[in-house]
């Protein structure tokens, strides 16, 4: 059977780390906007006295930290529970005092000591929050979401629990950098709340929701439908160029209102 490789989690670490995010995505991203009403449906499940299981689709190297930014948004003071690869771990042990803990995921055998060390740490941090990517491995945002059972299982056995779904998106809109897009909502409990496969149903049409009004709101490229929570300061050119026009005395910023059915 395939044993999980515990976390370390220590909460000095975490705030170092996430220290750290706005730093690194505004380097490779123009901005990181949640739709409107994500902001709202967190902070209810922060109010919560219970564990948080927040389930997020997985395209991108990006996924997991995009967590740790909502996490330290949202969800600070709260420990963290999430599962990686244990051979990705072994060459990033540092993960582990983010309370990152091993796991293979092709394992089928590994599937029962996952469950048995997340309701574990319930027990012993009520507050958890387990953020995880249930697809189980990299796949297009356009493809139809379908979770592996250790999320469902988890939720079949903890009643106090509350199921949020994350969908995230990478695109291009007037930036020479592109956007992260993260649509959050709620997941409703089953009416048969102890019953694996339905906590999967209930999972895959939550996140399949998320993935079709996400991608309506990116289409619709239309910044003011979100919050943003790293920087959007606006469509830039080259750095070199934003110099040579500031120094011009032009605006740098790439204007497209003026445009037929064009948004800034």
């Amino acid at each position: 059977m395939s044993e999980v490789v515990p976390g370390q989690y220590r909460e000095t670490w975490r705030r170092l780390f996430a220290s750290r995010l706005p730093g690194m995505f505004g380097k490779s991203f123009n901005a990181v906007r949640f739709a409107r009403g994500s902001a709202a449906v967190l902070e209810q499940a922060a109010r919560a006295d219970g564990p948080i299981v927040l389930a997020s689709n997985h395209q991108s190297w990006w996924d997991p930290l995009v967590g740790f930014l909502l996490h330290d948004r949202w969800f600070r003071g709260r420990p963290v529970l999430s599962p990686m690869d244990r051979t990705q771990l072994a060459k990033f042990g540092f993960f582990r005092r983010l309370g990152v803990f091993g796991v293979d995921p092709d394992d089928a055998a590994g599937l029962r000591p996952f469950v048995r060390y997340v309701e574990e740490r319930f027990a012993a941090e009520p507050r958890s929050v387990l953020m995880l990517t249930p697809q189980g491995e990299f796949v297009d945002p356009r493809r139809p979401v379908k979770v592996r059972p250790g999320i469902a299982m988890v939720m079949a056995r903890a009643p106090g629990a509350a199921a949020l779904a994350a969908t995230v998106e990478y695109v291009f809109w007037n930036d020479r950098r592109p956007e992260v897009l993260v649509l959050v909502s709620r997941v409703d409990a089953p009416a048969d709340a102890g019953s694996v496969r339905a906590w999967e149903a209930a999972f895959d049409d939550a996140m399949n929701r998320n993935a079709a009004e996400l991608a309506r709101l990116s289409t619709a490229r239309d910044a003011t439908a979100f919050d943003t929570v790293v920087g959007g300061g606006g469509a830039r050119t080259h750095p070199v160029y934003d110099l040579w026009l500031r120094i011009t005395g032009r605006n740098p910023s790439i204007e497209v209102a003026h445009r037929g059915g064009g948004r800034p």
